[in-house]
């Protein structure tokens, strides 16, 4: 893939990952509920190299907290890179690399994106000595965020189907 392509593309998800959480919240909807930062991730790593969603994934909370508040940095957008550097990876990898489904590359990209979440909330306790129990907290943010990860089942792979078959959006943003 042609690396000014995917610099755009990877600022692009980067750029959605922060205005699509202002939305949420203008109208309302709580970010920590609907995870409208994990649904730019997850779409644009359909198009994005698996490095570049990497580093999408794990660049968009810490500028979304610089720029707009939102998530805190501390601990949330630090454990949230990690969560979404995975998500990004493994759904860039398991679609365009072992070119597996979408679904089941959702799932497995929630799966491995959880996971690493809480082993990133074992760093952050241990290394920044915060009050923080990484099993709770993983207990905590998928009860909280469990309408989010059924909105995500829902979304991701419609969206990204309505990318891949539209002519227009295709030119726009895959060309």
């Amino acid at each position: 893939m042609n690396v000014t392509r995917n610099l755009v593309r990877g600022a692009l998800v980067i750029a959605f990952g922060i205005l699509v959480p202002m939305i949420f919240h203008s109208i309302s909807l709580s970010g920590a509920v609907f995870l409208p930062m994990h649904l730019s991730v997850l779409i644009g790593a359909a198009f994005i190299s698996p490095r570049a969603a990497l580093f999408a994934g794990a660049l968009t909370p810490l500028i979304s907290s610089i720029m707009t508040g939102m998530p805190p940095l501390m601990p949330i957008g630090i454990l949230m890179s990690f969560e979404l550097a995975a998500y990004g990876l493994c759904m860039a990898y398991l679609i365009q690399v072992k070119r597996m489904k979408i679904i089941v590359s959702l799932i497995a990209a929630m799966t491995f994106g959880r996971v690493i979440l809480a082993f990133g909330a074992m760093i952050v306790a241990y290394v920044l000595q915060f009050e923080l129990i990484p099993i709770l907290y993983l207990k905590t943010a998928i009860m909280t965020g469990f309408p989010g990860l059924l909105l995500q089942l829902f979304i991701v792979p419609t969206v990204i189907r309505a990318i891949g078959k539209s002519q227009r959006l295709k030119e726009l943003i895959l060309d």
